[in-house]
């Protein structure tokens, strides 16, 4: 798909927002990793095992939604987890979390295979947990993941999401703005090679939910939360709930 020249564009009803986002996660897929880390000052790593840490016991069957390069699937097997199963529509990114399995020694333990979010290839009540990482806010059909998310859960099952929200006004606000507007942008388009990729972050950020209309969204979903923290001066929230 043709990148759009302003990503705005991608939020009108008629955009093929779900084929941008897939090429374009495999075009910056060799750089993924390197600008997670820039743009979050080494922190994503951290943020990824506390929402492990939140969610994951010993043996548990876990789905990691929209692995990438499988990062958040790691760190739940360091967490205890005996299996994780990443799902992703970007085949860019999957082989990139295929080859750390391999480096790992943990392919024994892992899955990485192409899917759907709103269409997971696993039966009804089968899994301990659902995860993701910097993820829901680009699929474009949200209660479809999240209706998914409920039915893959066993009762009582957990769930875990980091996500940047849409930020509620406040006096970080606007240095926020600027992080994501700038230096982002600029950045992402040096070391990705995209045109479009960092500028796309901010718009999807925009068009996203705040923190408590995320939370709302979970309990409509079937969900209780059981946690909502915020990260790196507001920026980036964790929510942590429980099929309830």
């Amino acid at each position: 798909m043709t990148a759009p020249g302003d990503p705005e564009r991608l939020f009108e009803a008629d955009a093929d927002r779900a084929g941008y986002v897939r090429d374009m996660f495999t075009e910056i897929s060799p750089r993924y990793d390197l600008m997670n880390r820039l743009m979050t000052v080494g922190q994503d790593q951290s943020w990824r095992r506390r929402a492990a840490e939140a969610t994951v016991r010993p043996g548990d069957v876990v789905v990691d939604a929209g692995t990438g390069t499988g990062d958040l699937a790691f760190a739940c097997l360091e967490a205890g987890a005996g299996r994780v199963m990443g799902f992703d529509f970007a085949g860019g990114m999957l082989a990139g979390a295929r080859r750390k399995a391999i480096d790992r020694g943990v392919t024994d333990r892992t899955e990485f295979s192409l899917g759907d979010a709103t269409h997971l290839p696993v039966p009804d009540s089968s899994v301990d947990v659902w995860c993701s990482a910097f993820v829901v806010r680009n699929i474009p059909d949200l209660d479809a993941a999240l209706h998914e998310a409920h039915r893959v859960l066993k009762p009582g099952g957990r769930l875990a999401v980091l996500e940047i929200p849409k930020m509620e006004r406040g006096p970080l606000r606007p240095f926020a703005r600027v992080h994501f507007t700038q230096v982002v942008p600029r950045l992402g388009r040096l070391i990705s090679g995209h045109r479009t990729a960092y500028t796309y972050l901010p718009v999807s950020v925009d068009h996203f939910l705040t923190p408590r209309e995320f939370t709302a969204r979970l309990r409509d979903h079937g969900f209780d939360v059981t946690q909502v923290r915020m990260l790196m001066f507001h920026t980036v929230a964790m929510h942590v709930a429980v099929k309830r």
